[in-house]
């Protein structure tokens, strides 16, 4: 039997003990990623004997216990990196991939969850590169995120110069599925590229050079979006949808799968696009918008205004300022006020 042979049936023994196995190395894992840090910043303490230098550890205390914990998590991480590959996979501790992917998970969302930790590392240049970098991102650093912008694995991620990741975004990499396996592939967020508050980017998403993808929106997965796009708040784009260059996609609108937009072109608010269509000018959508929507009038970049009166609307905010003032100052009775 061939040195590889042997190798592959003692890893195959090993992960026939896949859950006591996960469960034995998560624990020794959490304790090695919490309980290192705190060993630092005590024998440091304990070394020092004069009151000065405690002092000074005490200071530099969070700084320090947040550096060894981002390095202790990242190098437990590193045997386990090489599983954090595209692919569909049986959610099942005796599947090698599937079981190193949650040891991977585990050292990261024990440094994620620390919110506190965490945020420093984030604000940090230095810890941040030791974060991102220990955990196998190989992308560009120069992007915004927030400590509650959901990531996990980093090797799958690529964010370009200036990206901006809003606070509560999803940048989810992995999808778990009913008939028990999990779905896992790449995002892209290219150049100065934008991904809103509470909007969620599913597995091998990408969004092209800057592109916005509004608050609350959904892209399903594979979906591409072109550059310069504009995806409004609250959309529901399904999977493997294209969305052209300069292309604007109305707030509320909800786009089926396979569904192309050709670059340029506007769907007003609202929009109703069924699964497996080309839409390439304004006629192609007449029978998809609703009928307070008026197609020819939705190109530019005020497309939002759509169906509303601003004149009225503004005649009703001066009336209530109006009231507002002089029952303040006259104390008229508000009843009394025409």
């Amino acid at each position: 039997m061939s040195k590889a042979q042997s190798r592959a049936k003692l890893e195959s023994v090993i992960l026939g003990l896949g859950r006591p196995l996960f469960q034995l190395v998560s624990t020794i894992y959490s304790i090695l990623i919490y309980g290192l840090p705190l060993l630092f910043v005590a024998l440091a303490y304990n070394l020092l004997n004069g009151s000065g230098w405690r002092w000074i550890v005490l200071a530099i205390a969070p700084m320090a216990y947040a550096a060894v914990m981002a390095f202790v998590s990242a190098m437990l991480s590193l045997p386990h990196q090489s599983a954090i590959v595209p692919g569909t996979f049986p959610r099942d501790l005796n599947c090698r991939i599937y079981f190193h992917r949650r040891l991977y998970g585990t050292c990261w969302t024990a440094l994620y969850y620390c919110k506190p930790v965490y945020a420093l590392c984030l604000s940090v240049p230095i810890l941040k590169w030791l974060v991102f970098r220990g955990f196998g991102y190989r992308g560009s650093l120069d992007f915004a995120i927030y400590p509650d912008t959901w990531v996990r694995d980093l090797p799958l991620l690529s964010f370009g110069k200036g990206a901006y990741l809003s606070n509560r975004a999803t940048i989810g990499t992995n999808i778990a599925l009913v008939n028990g396996s999990i779905l896992v592939d790449r995002i892209t967020v290219e150049e100065g590229a934008c991904v809103g508050h509470l909007a969620m980017l599913a597995p091998g998403v990408r969004v092209g050079k800057l592109a916005e993808v509004g608050v609350g929106c959904a892209i399903g997965i594979r979906t591409q979006i072109g550059q310069r796009a504009f995806v409004g708040p609250t959309c529901a784009i399904e999977h493997g949808v294209n969305i052209g260059a300069d292309a604007k996609i109305g707030g509320m609108s909800v786009m089926g799968s396979c569904t192309r937009v050709h670059d340029g072109l506007v769907l007003p608010i609202g929009s109703l696009i069924p699964g497996r269509r080309i839409l390439k000018t304004p006629e192609d959508l007449r029978d998809f918008v609703s009928s307070s929507s008026a197609v020819q009038n939705a190109a530019g970049p005020d497309f939002e205004t759509d169906a509303i009166d601003h004149s009225e609307l503004d005649q009703k905010v001066s009336q209530c300022r109006d009231i507002f003032w002089r029952g303040r100052w006259n104390m008229t009775p508000s009843h009394q006020l025409k």
